[in-house]
């Protein structure tokens, strides 16, 4: 049986969450939420349930909850659905494709982007950001972890210097929500994106949270749903299930993050002893169940493939397969040798010891195998 760890790229829908939709996926509760009626009424009340449990994780109000068809719809709609304040906007290098892709379109726009560099950990230097910031206000998205090493990014005092400054914060923190906690509020964010399958909810459903006041355009007309700022019919049990993944994360982070960090260490340990030379990339305050590693002189792709027991990640899922260095890596000072050897294990709810050291032993045994150049 596959051992699976690629949590970050996706995680398994709670049996809960499930419970949750399957009502509404019943014949018998036909009805469209935006509709007049009682049907439409109650898919209604479902929808504004999931809304507030969706603003309760990110200490956020209800109102301010925007369903989207996932993270990158949010991420766009942030970055291109808001005035850039003084026509500037900036993205840290390492943030994900879903973001920097947003920046040739801002700048078709005539709106002057800037790339700001991070440090060996891919933490954005702060200095980078004073002195953009210094030039007047911007839009500034940072993510709140590295989907790709797990690290974590000091929002607060990011979004203190935004708040200084007159800009306007936008965080990407699908990837850090079901082990972290982020006050939307508190943190100084104005605009925050989040994803279903990333909370154990289902693919296919994410929110951005923006804040009270704030005008969002959306890229297309439609029928003016949830107050014009996202046309189109949600659906009833996509909604319910990302509310009720919320409401799990809410309630069981804390336990989560103190399993999954406890988890990460055991694996760090065993392949820092069976593995020679191996190097550790998430820093130890990183993603508690994120663990990236790099394998010197070994190509991370074509060991995999000797690792088919093994759910595990080269990078970010959305550039896998395309043969390029991760450009996260690289902006993190990695050359395309040491990115190409880089593995990445996510560790979720479901990961028991007993997955961690047998993943432990099959990775040590394969590298032991490439190395020694037998068959």
């Amino acid at each position: 049986m596959t051992i699976y760890l690629d949590h970050m790229a996706s995680t398994p829908l709670a049996p809960e969450v499930l419970a949750a939709m399957l009502p509404w996926m019943d014949p018998a509760a036909a009805g469209n939420p935006h509709a007049a009626h009682g049907p439409g009424w109650r898919a209604r009340e479902a929808v504004e349930a999931a809304r507030a449990q969706v603003a309760a994780l990110v200490g956020a109000r209800p109102g301010e909850v925007v369903f989207t068809s996932g993270a990158t719809e949010a991420n766009a709609l942030a970055l291109l659905g808001v005035e850039p304040p003084g026509g500037r906007a900036a993205v840290p290098a390492v943030d994900h494709a879903s973001v920097l892709s947003c920046l040739p379109v801002l700048a078709a726009r005539g709106v002057h982007t800037e790339l700001l560099p991070v440090d060996g950990a891919g933490r954005v230097l702060s200095g980078a950001l004073e002195e953009f910031l210094a030039a007047g206000p911007a839009l500034v998205s940072v993510a709140a972890a590295g989907g790709e090493t797990g690290t974590v990014q000091p929002l607060g005092k990011i979004g203190a210097l935004c708040g200084e400054r007159g800009a306007l914060l936008h965080c990407d923190a699908a990837q850090a929500l079901s082990t972290r906690a982020i006050d939307m509020h508190g943190s100084g964010i104005a605009l925050l994106t989040l994803s279903g399958h990333k909370l154990y909810g289902p693919m296919g459903i994410g929110a951005l949270v923006v804040r009270d006041g704030l005008r969002v355009v959306p890229p297309a007309p439609g029928g003016g749903q949830q107050e014009g700022r996202r046309p189109g019919t949600l659906a009833t049990p996509l909604c319910v299930g990302l509310g009720e993944a919320c409401r799990l994360a809410l309630a069981r982070r804390e336990a989560d993050a103190g399993r999954l960090l406890a988890l990460r260490e055991r694996l760090w340990a065993a392949l820092s002893a069976a593995v020679p030379g191996i190097r550790r990339n998430t820093p130890p305050d990183g993603l508690a169940g994120c663990l990236h590693v790099t394998l010197p002189g070994l190509d991370a792709a074509d060991l995999l493939l000797d690792l088919p027991d093994l759910a595990l990640a080269t990078g970010s899922a959305c550039h896998a397969g395309d043969g390029r260095p991760s450009p996260a890596l690289t902006a993190m000072g990695m050359g395309p040798g040491e990115a190409h050897g880089s593995l990445r294990f996510g560790l979720g709810r479901g990961t028991t010891e007993a997955e961690i050291d047998r993943a432990a032993a099959l990775l040590a045994d394969a590298v032991r195998i490439r190395r020694s150049g037998k068959p």
